[in-house]
């Protein structure tokens, strides 16, 4: 059985996820209350999201909220 490769989102794609702008973001991400995933470094200049991450917060919000 094949490991699935964890899929990376770059910050414009989580903007379009989410609808929200830089400003947004970054405040979620300094916000220890929504405790919305942190970049990954990859490279020199290279950050992006993980997927399963942003999947993970995403289901945490909804049982929260029910």
């Amino acid at each position: 059985m094949l490991k699935e490769e964890p899929k990376y989102l770059t910050r414009q794609q989580v903007l379009s996820r989410y609808g929200i702008g830089n400003t947004t973001l970054y405040r979620w991400i300094s916000d220890e209350d929504i405790q919305f995933p942190k970049p990954v470094q990859l490279g020199a200049r290279c950050v992006r999201f993980l997927e399963s991450a942003l999947e993970q917060w995403e289901e945490k919000r909804k049982t929260e909220a029910a």
